[in-house]
C-alpha cells in the first residue's frame, strides 16, 4: 500500500468535471453542514448501530483499506475502523471533521472536496464507502462521484443511503438540506450504479428507510451476488 501522501497526490489540482457541482450550491452546502454539526449527536445515535450491524452482516475482509467519502463526523469510517480496516475519511466541512478527529483518533481524516477525487490514485483503496451522501446531490454529480469511487476502489464500492422515503422528520431535514432528495428516491440505484461501471452484488435494508448497496466493477470476474453472513 503506498503512503497516504502518494495516494492523495493531486495532479496539479485537477478536478472532476464541475458541470454539475455549482459553486454557489456547494458553498451553501458547506455552510449548512458546518452550521448543523451541533445536531449530529442525534444523527450519530441513530445511524451508528445500523452501520455496525450492516458491516457485521457483510463480514468483509478486515485487511481491506477504506476511503469514506463525505465522512461527516466519521461514524461510518469509525465503524469500518472498529472491524480492523485501515480507514481514511474525507469531507469539506471543517466543523464536522473537528468532531470526527476528536472522537475517532484511530481514523485518518482529511479536509477535501469531492470535486478533487481525481487527484487520488487508481485502485488505491480496497473499499470506497459513502453514508447518506448521494441523496443530497444532483444526478450528474452522483454519477461523477460513483465513477470516481469505482476508479479508486480495488474491490468494493459500498453505499449507505435512503432506500425508501423516510418519516416526516426525515423529509423535513432533507427539505432543509437541499432540493435533490425526491429526485434521488425516484431514480433507479441499479441503473445509476451500472452507468458508473458498477454492479450490485449485495443489498439489504438497514432501517425503516435505509439501505446498503455493495458494488463491484462490472468487469470483475467475481462480480456476482455474495452470500450474506447472518
Amino acid at each position: 500500500m503506498p503512503s497516504t501522501c502518494l495516494i492523495f497526490s493531486v495532479k496539479g489540482m485537477a478536478r472532476i468535471s464541475s458541470r454539475s457541482s455549482n459553486p454557489g450550491e456547494r458553498s451553501r452546502t458547506r455552510r449548512f453542514f458546518n452550521l448543523v454539526s451541533v445536531i449530529y449527536p442525534f444523527i450519530e445515535r441513530n445511524l451508528t448501530p445500523a452501520y455496525r450491524k450492516a458491516l457485521r452482516k457483510l463480514d468483509l475482509e478486515s485487511g481491506l483499506s477504506v476511503l469514506d467519502l463525505a465522512t461527516g463526523t466519521g461514524i461510518l469510517a469509525a465503524a469500518f475502523s472498529e472491524r480492523g480496516h485501515p480507514t481514511t475519511g474525507i469531507d469539506f466541512a471543517a466543523s464536522l471533521l473537528y468532531r470526527a478527529r476528536k472522537k475517532f483518533p484511530s481514523v485518518t481524516f482529511r479536509e477535501m472536496d469531492l470535486v478533487e477525487l481525481d487527484g487520488i490514485q487508481d485502485r488505491s483503496f480496497g473499499i470506497v464507502s459513502m453514508g447518506y451522501f448521494l441523496h443530497g446531490v444532483d444526478a450528474e454529480f452522483r454519477q461523477e462521484v460513483l465513477e470516481e469511487a469505482g476508479r479508486i476502489a480495488s474491490d468494493y464500492v459500498i453505499v449507505f443511503d435512503y432506500g425508501r422515503p423516510g418519516n416526516f422528520l426525515v423529509r423535513f431535514i432533507e427539505w432543509v438540506e437541499g432540493p435533490h432528495y425526491a429526485a434521488y428516491l425516484a431514480a433507479s440505484r441499479e441503473e445509476e450504479f451500472r452507468d458508473a461501471g458498477l454492479e450490485i452484488v449485495d443489498d439489504f435494508p438497514t432501517s425503516s428507510f435505509g439501505q446498503v448497496w455493495v458494488c463491484r466493477h462490472l468487469s470483475s470476474p467475481s462480480a456476482n451476488r455474495r452470500d450474506l453472513v447472518v
